[in-house]
């Protein structure tokens, strides 16, 4: 996996990203996030595209890019966001598979209390669509000392071309 390590805007300031993240996907499908992130997409290799296409058979959701996330120790992470960038389109489905160390991944109503979930190695998470208009999510850091983790969240995307 080829990873970047790119910087986010928040408050006035240029952050790096706390976690490496990579994206794969089909020509044309560029992903932009936190209005400062820029990712623009490797070829699909063809263990992602079989992966991509058995979580396709499992949920009937069709999905077009892949981000790639590596967290490295406790330290990196992610804070509570929703995934509604219009790239996605209206709604989008967005599947999660965990390979590595088991960490805490928490979702919550917007304005509600969070439920924790102990994402393990292999473990798919489906965030159907609506998730992302009604609730927030997170893989918040730990004092706990844990192995590497990575992520994979297939997403549509309303770009590029086939």
């Amino acid at each position: 996996m080829v990873r970047v390590k790119p910087v986010f805007g928040m408050l006035g300031k240029t952050m790096p990203v706390p976690r490496l993240e990579c994206l794969y996907g089909d020509k044309g499908c560029d992903y932009i996030y936190s209005n400062s992130v820029f990712l623009k997409p490797l070829t699909w290799t063809d263990s992602l595209t079989k992966l991509r296409d058995c979580i396709t058979g499992l949920t009937g959701y069709k999905f077009r890019i892949v981000i790639g996330n590596q967290y490295r120790s406790g330290i990196d992470s992610i804070g509570w966001h929703s995934d509604n960038e219009p790239s996605m389109g209206f709604n989008p489905a967005i599947a999660s598979v965990s390979l590595g160390s088991c960490r805490k991944f928490q979702i919550k109503p917007i304005s509600g209390r969070p439920t924790d979930f102990w994402l393990e190695h292999g473990s798919l998470l489906v965030m159907h669509p609506g998730c992302q208009s009604t609730h927030l999510h997170q893989l918040p850091k730990t004092n706990k000392v844990v192995s590497t983790r990575i992520n994979l969240t297939f997403r549509p995307h309303t770009g590029g071309g086939r």
